[in-house]
């Protein structure tokens, strides 16, 4: 399968990968379904970047999320309830701690249950359930950052469950605040800067919700150089909890596409967090992070330096910039021929191909 940007799919494309609405149980697509007009306008009305489309070039390339659909729907389901009730309570109850612990412990099982603990796919999320798939997306991205930096289960489970939890202030917030598709005037951003305080006031009434829990949460917004928020923390000052999920919180909100502005891609994201190394991100556990983002995912076009054009087939750790390609379309080279750019000086990808670029059609025939 081939990740094609909305902008360039055709009526007539086959969908390679179901198309999920995170609002419904419903798809939006399904495997092997036909493009028309009007899914296609739909999947601009929703903001998606991209979906997967089989040609014969990609017929082995298998589109897999890292999280399993049918558990992050269920995991969903407990966090909605959780929410609504914790909307409506002055603190969490012992059931609601319950449901968060069970989740997490899922969450994380699944994560370790993988062969590898690599991002290696491009997700595809709409901004209907937003709140909800980015605290999932979250929770992954941590406990992802965790297994490198070597955490045991207990601590695992922590980042898991910080991660779940880390946005729940937010409910607190007035609903225009959070969706306002301009800059926040100054009132309003200090309104927003409270949501991880009013996060850990709920939160820390149950004993089941660790200190390191809570810290993480209080802390997510603080930055390595001192200029974050509510507290103004530096460096190691900021809970190490709090520092992974600043990682994992921005890479996973430039990724996802919002009613006020598209998604970024995977190597525009790491980019700019890169170049905020020291300053926004703990330069240690950006790396970290760095180690579990293929750059260009399995099933991304990519240009070359000859100006062909390519598809990653497969990412190795520690080669992120240079995967295994397939040809797609060249001038010098055989369509279908597949390369390991690290095991070549002659060729390496300029960049990948964007809603802007021009792709080859006959690709898809």
């Amino acid at each position: 399968m081939i990740f094609v940007q909305t902008n360039q799919l055709k009526p007539g494309m086959i969908v390679g990968q179901t198309v999920m609405n995170e609002v419904s149980v419903v798809p939006l697509l399904q495997t092997d379904q036909k493009l028309t007009i009007r899914y296609i306008r739909r999947l601009r009305a929703l903001n998606i970047p991209g979906i997967y489309i089989k040609t014969k070039y990609s017929e082995d390339i298998i589109a897999r999320g890292f999280v399993d659909p049918v558990l992050k729907q269920r995991i969903t389901t407990d966090l909605k309830s959780v929410c609504r009730n914790f909307v409506s309570k002055s603190a969490i109850t012992s059931q609601m701690a319950n449901t968060l612990i069970n989740v997490s412990s899922s969450l994380m099982d699944h994560i370790l249950s993988k062969d590898e603990y690599i991002l290696n796919m491009v997700e595809i999320k709409t901004f209907d359930n937003y709140t909800y798939s980015h605290c999932i997306n979250v929770a992954s991205l941590a406990t992802l950052i965790g297994i490198q930096l070597g955490y045991s289960r207990v601590s695992l489970q922590e980042l898991t469950s910080a991660g779940l939890m880390h946005d729940f202030g937010k409910l607190e917030i007035p609903i225009g605040i959070i969706n306002k598709p301009s800059s926040l005037t100054t009132d309003e951003f200090i309104v927003m800067k409270n949501h991880p305080t009013l996060a850990v006031n709920k939160l820390k009434s149950s004993m089941k919700i660790s200190l390191t829990v809570l810290d993480g949460i209080a802390s997510h917004h603080e930055k390595y150089d001192g200029t974050g928020y509510p507290n103004g923390l530096k460096g190691a000052n900021i809970p190490l909890c709090g520092r992974i999920l600043a990682v994992a919180d921005v890479y996973d909100a430039l990724t996802t596409a919002r009613s006020y502005r598209p998604a970024w891609q995977t190597k525009d994201t790491l980019d700019f967090m890169a170049s905020n190394s020291g300053t926004h991100f703990d330069p240690d556990i950006l790396n970290a992070f760095f180690k579990t983002i293929s750059v260009y995912p399995v099933g991304t076009m990519v240009r070359l330096t000859d100006d062909s054009i390519a598809l990653v087939i497969k990412n190795t750790p520690g080669c992120m910039l240079d995967p295994i390609i397939r040809i797609l379309s060249s001038k010098k080279l055989t369509a279908g021929m597949e390369i390991n750019l690290a095991q070549t000086e002659a060729l390496h990808i300029v960049k990948s191909i964007d809603a802007d670029s021009e792709i080859p059609m006959e690709i898809f025939d």
